[in-house]
């Protein structure tokens, strides 16, 4: 939607606002209001720096009636509400929201919003930019510390921009518990959220697949890769994934499974493509999972393979951000509950644990 949106309008629009743009913005990220619920949300953060950007834009129609009005009937439907200010708010913080920065790949900095205010989690992050969670107060839709509610990282969320994906935070949270393992998550360095500030959304949603057979996951001949494809190449809005492809490895004793998305050819202008990743380490000696973890790959749009054949030689990404992991021993059903839960909304992690059992 962001992409049909006059780039010239919202500039023009962000001029206006000036610094306070940048200050609607941050504040929005810290509250996690989301761009639709910009008028319904009343954390008082939020309220204070959103009516200075109403008045700054009320002053701007009187000045040039004309222009503001002509922004206004440009707007797409969805975005045109009886408030020019309003509307034109609306769609200027949308535009901004929407749009993934492929900064959000880099490590998180120890001077950064959020360790700077919470120094105790820098000693429990890990090479790969992981916060160890184990006896904190992690919840399926934040971190609590001190009077911080943290959030997970941005590619944690739904489609990369929506909800914290909480079922699969409270699942890797509940078989810690219950397996005593040590997790470990990605948190938004960029959000500094206060606890009263703190609200859990639901949308609920179920997806999982059933778990292998430990006959065939300890066999260590039974290895190779195996693609599935979607009927309609991941065109349909509806299922936008061409493909899935879940290769097997052996090492000793040790089973190794990596599981990555193919996506779409992306459209044209589109400089990046994400797709999520889960590897996964099987001990066949004791017959359990002693390794998970999950990540998103960045590939620059104008090199992603637009075949089956291509992608086998697709390598690691351009850029790579983990954003979970678990380790200790854990069964097949627990395995199985993770990987349906990251790769929520392709069906296609359903179709392979159907025909694998």
């Amino acid at each position: 939607m962001a992409d049909d949106l006059n780039i010239s309008d919202m500039a023009a629009i962000r001029g206006r606002l000036g610094p306070l743009n940048d200050e609607l913005h941050q504040v929005m990220l810290d509250v996690d209001a989301a761009p639709i619920f910009l008028f319904s949300t009343e954390t008082p953060r939020l309220v204070e720096v959103r009516d200075k950007a109403v008045t700054a834009l009320d002053r701007w129609a009187i000045e040039v009636p004309d222009v503001v009005a002509g922004i206004f009937d440009r707007l797409m439907d969805v975005f045109q509400t009886p408030s020019v200010s309003e509307s034109l708010l609306v769609a200027v913080t949308w535009a901004t929201q929407s749009k993934l920065s492929i900064d959000l790949f880099e490590n998180p900095s120890s001077d950064s919003r959020v360790f700077a205010a919470a120094p105790n989690l820098v000693p429990l992050l890990d090479e790969s930019g992981l916060v160890t969670v184990t006896d904190l107060d992690a919840r399926p839709w934040g971190l609590h510390t001190g009077n911080y509610a943290f959030q997970y990282h941005q590619l944690l969320r739904r489609g990369y921009s929506s909800n914290i994906h909480y079922e699969l935070i409270g699942t890797v949270l509940r078989l810690a518990k219950q397996h005593d393992l040590i997790a470990r998550f990605a948190l938004d360095d960029r959000r500094l959220r206060y606890k009263d500030e703190y609200q859990e959304w639901e949308e609920k949603d179920f997806w999982y697949g059933r778990s292998l057979a430990d006959e065939d996951l300890d066999n260590l001949s039974a290895v190779g890769e195996t693609f599935y494809g979607d009927r309609d190449g991941g065109t349909s809005w509806l299922h936008p994934y061409a493909g899935l492809s879940v290769r097997w490895t052996a090492d000793g004793p040790l089973k190794g499974v990596e599981i990555e998305e193919f996506m779409p050819p992306p459209k044209p202008g589109n400089e990046w493509v994400f797709a999520r990743y889960l590897h996964a380490i099987r001990d066949t000696e004791t017959k359990a999972f002693v390794h998970c973890d999950g990540a998103v790959k960045a590939f620059a749009g104008a090199g992603y393979p637009t075949s089956q054949q291509g992608f086998r030689t697709r390598g690691k990404g351009d850029r790579y951000r983990k954003l979970f992991r678990i380790d200790g021993q854990f069964p097949v059903a627990s395995w199985s509950e993770v990987a349906c839960s990251w790769f929520r909304g392709n069906r296609l992690i359903l179709e392979y644990f159907e025909t694998a059992k």
